[in-house]
């Protein structure tokens, strides 16, 4: 493996350090000039008003793209015929957010900076939260493709026209206000969107639109948007701080010396753009190799940063010569700032290496973390210091979060090699007695699925667990289930007068004699290892009547439709059932045969989520637990009764109204959210009326999840 590592070192990766270097070389000439012509056209005050106007912006900027960006990087980099549905989709989302975040900003500004900073925030949001966000989400487009080259350049066009803009200006007026360069930028910012959309229409393809992917990905960009904006949130709270407390002279200031800070760290962004398509590719094998590259890009990453603050400690005397005599105390501000980019080193690296190894919930809890600390000492220290209490924050947010992030990394890669050690331990152990397996009898209720049975049935026959008796309950089929079963051996056939899948589901519980149960679907197929992991789960929790898996949606042909979701743990399953139903298909299920008595069966009286009402009866009395692992493949076909949306929400009500009057006041409430839920789900997917609430209902949802959930790993 060291091998690999050095010879991709030595040419891809360095091929495309080489042009993202290159490019952020490029742009590292670009910012000296912007920095001084910028800086003699606005002066320290004017700077100032402008620093605290971007600083607002730029802690919500991220949720422009709302992680679309990166969604598309994780999964058209290992696919690239995936390219024009995730694009399609980056735009549409980035533009809708980038409208609504400016009219969101320029309703709140006034409350939060000085009125200056507040009359330019329109134009600055526009500029950021639309235009640079399309031009970012454009360079990744080509940096999925490995395009270093154009990546690189597209990443400093925005500078390139800024800094040309700013020279004009300086040249024609001398000296302008804080709106007229908002104006400006906004303006070339523009033109650079509209270049870089064009180049990826034109290299790369057309964008295919469709409102499916942000159903289906929403809550992971969700994600990725919040950890960006944590970030954000500890760069920019302190301008804004500043801002709001009418220091603009002073953010101007600091906000010259943290420009420098953040031209000093482009050869770490360099190195991280670089290096992370090939960390999710090689995140893909397997997380080992993924971590040994991060940890040998970040040797190399000290070094380059360490150099770099030792330079700008020496050469701070140099701001009053190029930007003016206003910024002197820049000086003082630039070399208490300058060991930043050695943090930011070990927390930019150790933060890619995590979200490409899949453990980005471990990234955002720990950014979310320094950002509270940012804000707390910044909320202390800046009405008592000014700039020198942001710096002294910046210094010790900068810190903490590199620590953290790596000590979380180390964390991890322990723990899986401990688990690596306990997998060769058990397969060392594999010749000693087991205790005998407990029978589970899985009960499978058939009518009318001719063409997915004898599926079903053989997922049942091959399980890995070797005691397991398969009763099949033909449900008064015109043409009987013999017909369409060639290989009837190891079966328990019965068939029945048709009453319903609940009424057959009973019957075949009544010819079973295992101590667990499994109902599966005649059009669903369980996958080998199912009984397994679901008695593992029951036997490490003895408390816990029901287990569940994960399942994997699929259509009638067996192709894997979207990814499955592994439900995270909560402390109440019962009212998180109130409001969706995370087992999804019986066949996910396990249930001890104690437990399916003590709830009284199937309702026979329901005609479509019989299940989910049985779900209820026993989370209402009985803990649940669920497993990690993927236990069944759920069939979506035209036949099934799961797709008429307008009979499954009547059933839905129908359990909910049922289990009403059984519950206390608190669980009523969360009754009533379930409903409007519930509804939610049930309704036409292709309005922005249903997007923003499924945006709410899933930032709630992730509410209810308990911290410590988000320190276990999901598989």
């Amino acid at each position: 493996m060291i091998a690999d590592l050095s010879r991709f070192a030595n040419s891809s990766l360095t091929r495309n350090f080489a042009w993202m270097l290159a490019g952020q070389g490029l742009g590292y000439g670009l910012r000296i000039i912007y920095f001084i012509v910028i800086a003699r056209l606005l002066g320290v005050l004017q700077y100032g008003i402008v620093v605290g106007a971007y600083g607002l912006v730029n802690l919500v900027a991220q949720y422009g793209r709302l992680g679309t960006s990166t969604v598309l990087l994780r999964y058209v980099a290992p696919d690239h015929k995936r390219f024009a549905a995730y694009w399609g989709h980056l735009l549409m989302v980035t533009s809708a957010m980038g409208g609504l975040l400016t009219i969101v900003l320029r309703v709140v500004a006034p409350h939060v900076l000085d009125p200056a900073s507040a009359a330019v925030i329109a134009l600055t949001a526009v500029g950021t939260c639309l235009c640079e966000q399309l031009t970012i989400g454009a360079t990744q487009a080509f940096q999925a493709f490995e395009n270093m080259r154009i990546t690189a350049l597209l990443n400093q066009m925005t500078s390139l026209l800024r800094t040309l803009a700013a020279v004009g200006m300086l040249l024609v007026m001398h000296h302008a206000s804080a709106w007229q360069w908002a104006l400006s930028s906004m303006i070339v910012s523009g033109i650079a969107t509209v270049v870089a959309v064009a180049a990826v229409t034109a290299k790369l393809g057309w964008p295919q639109f469709s409102l499916h992917l942000f159903s289906k990905h929403g809550s992971e960009g969700l994600e990725y948007a919040f950890a960006s904006s944590t970030t954000n949130a500890y760069d920019d709270l302190d301008k804004t701080m500043l801002s709001h407390y009418g220091m603009s002279a002073a953010n101007g200031i600091y906000g010259m010396a943290y420009r420098i800070i953040e031209m000093a760290t482009v050869p770490i962004a360099s190195m991280q753009l670089a290096a992370e398509p090939r960390l999710y590719q090689l995140a893909g094998a397997g997380t080992h190799s993924a971590r040994a590259l991060g940890r040998r890009l970040l040797v190399h990453c000290l070094l380059v940063s360490a150099a770099l603050a030792v330079c700008m400690f020496v050469f701070a005397p140099l701001i009053p010569l190029l930007a003016g005599k206003e910024f002197t105390e820049g000086i003082s501000a630039l070399r208490w700032l300058s060991i930043i980019p050695v943090f930011r080193s070990v927390h930019r690296i150790t933060g890619s290496v995590l979200t490409c190894t899949g453990s980005q919930r471990y990234k955002t809890l720990t950014q979310l973390t320094a950002a509270f600390l940012n804000f707390l000492l910044n909320l202390w220290l800046i009405p008592r210091y000014g700039w020198h209490g942001a710096a002294w924050a910046s210094l010790a947010t900068d810190g903490a979060l590199g620590i953290m992030n790596w000590s979380v990394l180390e964390w991890l890669s322990m723990k899986l090699t401990k688990a690596e050690s306990l997998r060769d331990l058990a397969a060392r152990r594999v010749a000693a007695p087991l205790p005998a397996a407990p029978l589970v009898s899985i009960i499978i209720p058939y009518y009318e699925q001719p063409a997915f049975i004898a599926e079903a049935v053989k997922s049942a026959k091959v399980q890995t667990h070797p005691n397991v008796e398969i009763i099949v309950v033909d449900d008064g089929s015109p043409i009987p289930l013999t017909s369409h079963l060639t290989e009837t051996r190891g079966i328990k056939l019965l068939r029945i007068e048709n009453q319903g899948v609940s009424a057959a589901r009973n019957v075949g519980f009544q010819y079973s004699a295992g101590q667990y149960l499994v109902f599966l679907d005649s059009d669903d197929v369980l996958f080998p290892d199912a009984i397994e992991a679901n008695l593992q789960a029951l036997s490490a929790h003895p408390e816990a009547g029901l287990s569940f898996g994960a399942i994997q949606r699929i259509d009638e042909t067996g192709r894997q439709l979207g990814q499955s979701h592994v439900c995270r743990l909560r402390d109440d399953y019962f009212c998180m059932f109130l409001e969706g139903n995370p087992i999804g298909c019986p066949g996910a299920a396990m249930i001890r045969r104690d437990t399916f008595v003590a709830a009284g069966l199937f309702d026979e009286s329901l005609r479509v989520c019989e299940d989910y009402d049985l779900y209820l009866k026993i989370a209402r009395h009985t803990p649940l637990t669920r497993n990690t692992s993927c236990v069944v493949a759920y069939r979506q076909h035209k036949n099934s009764i799961s797709q008429s949306k307008e009979a499954m929400l009547f059933g839905t009500m129908a359990v909910l109204d049922k289990m009403e009057n059984l519950l206390t006041e608190p669980e009523r409430k969360k009754l009533r959210y379930g409903r409007r839920r519930w509804r939610h789900l049930f309704r036409r997917k292709s309005t922005l009326g249903y997007f923003m609430w499924n945006l709410y209902f899933r930032f709630r949802s992730m509410l209810s999840v308990p911290l410590r959930a988000y320190f276990r790993p999901q598989s």
